[in-house]
């Protein structure tokens, strides 16, 4: 398993300088109540078309911020709280693996608090960054910074969810974005779960390419039980090099928790003389 983890990324980790940039696809992780399951994002827009009793277009914004509009934004809160189980769902063993790597940083678009129960359970300390504010305390040494970029369900006033959030993200979070642009000028990227269809955040990735250049830090990404097109489209949205982890998907959880244990093992094995 460690042959397929780049040397390069290791050291990143390692050192402190690998920013995770972790999306919904982690979620499927979390521990539920049985008969539950925890939706991707597309997920969501089916759902969301199927309590409109209209066919899911494949645009899951769109159908979101349709039914935030016909409805209200306080019934798409209400639907996504209860749609991520957020009262019962409990970080699996991948979650709590990951938790176990040295990140200074962690970047996520999530609304759920999965992450920080994983910190919880291991028992270091994390600090989750919701509201700007919090960006200029200082980060004291062990503390992990969980950045929300775009909210969570106890911030329900700032979770971007809508084609309307999107569209004002920039202007209404700019500390947010530059402080995401910073973090990655600063800190290679490990893409898990995440699959950079996000406007914002390719926004950003552009941002950092446009003025950094061939000095862009390498982008990882890894990926579980992925198709060749699926590694093609990362290649072709500028990803360095992707780590495919062969699995089926109910593999997904308990094959990146072996390959997060792998790498907690080599990182805490002895130097050799």
């Amino acid at each position: 398993m460690i042959d397929l983890i780049p040397e390069e990324l290791l050291d990143d980790i390692s050192n402190g300088e690998c920013l995770p940039v972790i999306g919904a696809g982690f979620s499927r992780n979390a521990i539920l109540p049985s008969g539950c399951r925890m939706p991707l994002w597309d997920d969501l827009g089916k759902e969301v078309a199927t309590r409109r009793k209209r066919p899911f277009s494949g645009n899951t914004i769109a159908t979101l911020s349709e039914y935030s509009e016909e409805s209200s934004r306080f019934e798409l809160v209400k639907l996504l709280r209860r749609s991520l189980h957020i009262a019962t769902a409990r970080p699996g063993t991948a979650h709590d693996t990951f938790a176990k790597l040295p990140f200074k940083q962690i970047l996520t678009t999530n609304f759920d608090f999965l992450i920080e129960r994983a910190y919880m359970n291991q028992g270091k300390p994390y600090l989750p960054i919701v509201d700007e504010d919090l960006l200029s305390f200082g980060q004291p040494d062990g503390e992990t910074r969980i950045i929300k970029m775009h909210g969570d369900l106890h911030h329900p006033n700032l979770m971007v969810v809508t084609e309307e959030d999107y569209d004002k993200f920039r202007d209404a979070r700019e500390l947010m974005f530059y402080e995401v642009a910073n973090l990655l000028i600063h800190n290679s990227v490990l893409f898990v779960g995440y699959s950079i269809d996000d406007p914002d955040f390719r926004q950003i990735l552009r941002l950092v390419e446009k003025h950094v250049g061939k000095f862009q830090r390498p982008t990882y990404a890894m990926l579980v039980g992925a198709t060749n097109a699926e590694v093609e489209t990362y290649k072709r949205r500028g990803v360095t090099r992707v780590i495919t982890l062969h699995a089926t998907p109910k593999e997904y959880g308990a094959t990146l928790a072996n390959a997060f244990s792998t790498i907690s093992t080599f990182l805490n094995a002895p130097s050799k003389p």
